[in-house]
């Protein structure tokens, strides 16, 4: 039987075994306690700015882009006058875009146009001669791309077809003002029977070859 100081000594020897254990352990290469590899690992993660992350910079942001400059105020303004003075010549004829008098007006005698200007004709051919006028007639601003074509005491003649007004082609002078000769008509001309008679504007045409000209006088 062991004797009383032998097994008193037995829990000492064990600690110290222990303790010795421990010291070798924490003498290895590469051993940390877990609060040294949390610490390292912080370390790391700064280091590196954080997984994933991006550079950063501390100052303004600069763009590499250039400013485009703003031309819509030119285009708007500046570009019509020079369309407008290019298709002119310097006596004030201006040439009408895509017309040619031998082709234009194989299928229809009348052909709306919308000039660089802004400004809306209508260009009409009658036999040989052409004329040329406001798009819109003077009582209600009704389109004439579709107006009637009419021969008034041997004068060409253009009759709206909305409320029957008829002017004189080379004049502009009306022949008559919103007759009421259908069962709109009367309404349309009820409205207008206080309202003077308002001639359509004409304007000259130069025929230089098979180009059309007209020149907008006041």
């Amino acid at each position: 039987m062991a004797s009383l100081a032998s097994l008193a000594r037995a829990p000492v020897a064990q600690q110290s075994v222990a303790a010795a254990q421990r010291r070798q352990l924490a003498a290895a290469p590469g051993f940390c306690a877990s609060g040294q590899q949390r610490q390292r690992r912080q370390l790391v993660v700064v280091a590196g700015q954080g997984f994933g992350s991006t550079q950063q910079n501390a100052g303004p942001r600069v763009s590499n882009k250039k400013k485009q400059p703003k031309i819509a105020r030119y285009l708007e303004r500046d570009v019509a006058k020079e369309a407008a003075a290019d298709d002119g010549d310097t006596d004030g004829w201006i040439e009408m875009p895509n017309v040619d008098v031998e082709t234009t007006f194989v299928s229809k005698p009348i052909k709306p146009l919308i000039l660089a200007t802004g400004r809306a004709v209508c260009v009409f051919k009658v036999g040989d001669t052409v004329f040329a006028s406001d798009a819109n007639s003077t009582a209600y601003k009704y389109p004439l791309a579709d107006a009637n074509i009419l021969s008034v005491k041997g004068k060409p003649a253009v009759e709206v077809p909305l409320d029957g007004t008829v002017y004189d082609l080379a004049t502009g002078k009306v022949l008559s003002w919103c007759p009421k000769n259908t069962l709109a008509r009367k309404v349309l001309g009820g409205l207008k029977d206080k309202s003077d008679p308002e001639d359509l504007p004409v304007y000259p045409v130069d025929i230089r070859g098979n180009k059309v000209f007209v020149k907008f006088v006041k």
